[in-house]
């Protein structure tokens, strides 16, 4: 059997030739850095938005700081008159001061033990 062989051509392959390429209308008078800004225009949005977001989250973090510490301060002097009011409420519930203000109204205090009423209809259960 009669084996394959491969001919080689005579004639050897166009080579391509590049085109240059054209510039746009616009960059007639544009350096190379302008023209790689407007390629990456999305990019510089994009870093641009994230600037903001950047900026704008900083002035929240610092407002709420401000508003975090005018509410302790109020929680601080709310506190204050708690206390002041518990203890003026104390003070104004101890038996000595009752009984002096119960007297000015004709109220006496108890000398001796109350006594106990005892129902006998009832059953103790």
């Amino acid at each position: 059997m009669a084996e394959n062989k491969l001919k080689q051509s005579t004639t050897a392959a166009p080579k391509r030739q590049s085109k240059p390429r054209k510039q746009p209308a616009f960059m007639n008078g544009l350096n190379m850095s302008a023209f790689y800004l407007f390629n990456n225009i999305h990019f510089i949005f994009y870093l641009a938005f994230l600037g903001v977001i950047y900026i704008a989250n900083s002035h929240y973090a610092v407002q709420t700081i401000k508003e975090i510490k005018a509410i302790q301060k109020d929680l601080r002097s709310i506190s204050w008159e708690s206390n002041s009011k518990k203890s003026d409420l104390m003070y104004q519930s101890m038996e000595s001061i009752v009984a002096k203000k119960v007297k000015k109204m004709g109220l006496e205090e108890l000398e001796t033990n109350p006594k106990k009423i005892i129902n006998k209809d009832k059953r103790n259960r």
